[in-house]
């Protein structure tokens, strides 16, 4: 496993982020009134935001174990034992909204791979990669810091489903144009 694949992972990269892309909107597509209780119910949902965080927390812990941290070296020592403490420290401390935030951390750990394996790739649609990296980079800074604006976007979405239908849309389309773009990238 590598934290910094290369120009050949872009590949499965594209298709990973493509499947992720199409869930929600295909859920939504498939399933609207289940897929509007759940979207609504999402924000204060408490497993999915610990399960989430959990996640985010492992992958931060891996990024410090692999980065050279010069006089803060001394915290790799602890850094096993303080994860534990850090993952329940944000369950029970900082319940409210932690889906919102957790997937606020998501989106802002998921572009590291992509950035990283699209750097160098030869094609220009690397681009479509590239961009799409920094949005979710982007939105996952402002649910991090605002994790009520995810509970609003989803409210503001609902409150007319035909949005949510019409977003759900073009995630399906641009999840497909990603795995499409999977299979340039391996060209």
């Amino acid at each position: 496993m590598t934290l910094k694949p290369d120009s050949a992972f872009l590949p499965n990269i594209s298709l990973f982020i493509g499947l992720l892309t199409i869930l929600p909107g295909a859920f939504t597509l498939a399933l609207s009134k289940k897929a509007e209780a759940v979207w609504r119910a999402f924000p204060r949902s408490v497993w999915p935001g610990r399960i989430i965080s959990a996640v985010c927390l492992v992958w931060s812990a891996l990024w410090i174990s692999a980065m050279p941290l010069g006089p803060l070296m001394i915290v790799r020592q602890y850094l096993w034992l303080l994860l534990p403490l850090s993952i329940a420290a944000v369950w029970f401390l900082i319940p409210d909204l932690l889906s919102c935030r957790a997937i606020g951390g998501l989106l802002v750990l998921l572009p590291a791979p992509m950035l990283s394996a699209a750097a160098w790739h030869p094609s220009a649609f690397r681009y479509v990669i590239i961009v799409y990296a920094y949005v979710m980079s982007i939105a996952g800074m402002f649910y991090i810091a605002i994790p009520w604006l995810l509970r609003d976007n989803l409210a503001w979405l609902y409150k007319k489903p035909r949005r949510a239908q019409v977003l759900a849309f073009f995630e399906v389309a641009f999840g497909a144009a990603l795995i499409i773009l999977s299979f340039h990238f391996r060209a």
